[in-house]
């Protein structure tokens, strides 16, 4: 179960961050549109990087995931969504 969810976090890190450089922003300038700190932005895309990577120190609550998806002007579906990806 564990895998399938690193898998699934990995997805949503590479989603973000494909999403935010699609639209030429910095992390910082997506921390501010979402209201959050850079720090949050930046380790949930390294939670991207290769199988066995380490983990982020804190998952993504809803109301980011809401926050960074009103940011990039996606709906929350589509950082989520496997098949959108």
């Amino acid at each position: 179960m564990e895998e399938v969810l690193d898998a699934r976090l990995r997805a949503l890190a590479t989603r973000v961050r494909r999403l935010r450089r699609d639209r030429d922003l910095s992390q910082a300038d997506l921390a501010d549109r979402a209201g959050v700190s850079r720090s949050v932005v930046a380790e949930l895309e390294r939670s991207r990087l290769a199988q066995g990577a380490p983990r982020p120190t804190r998952n993504i609550t809803l109301d980011t995931l809401f926050r960074l998806a009103e940011a990039m002007g996606v709906h929350p579906a589509e950082l989520l969504d496997e098949g959108r990806g």
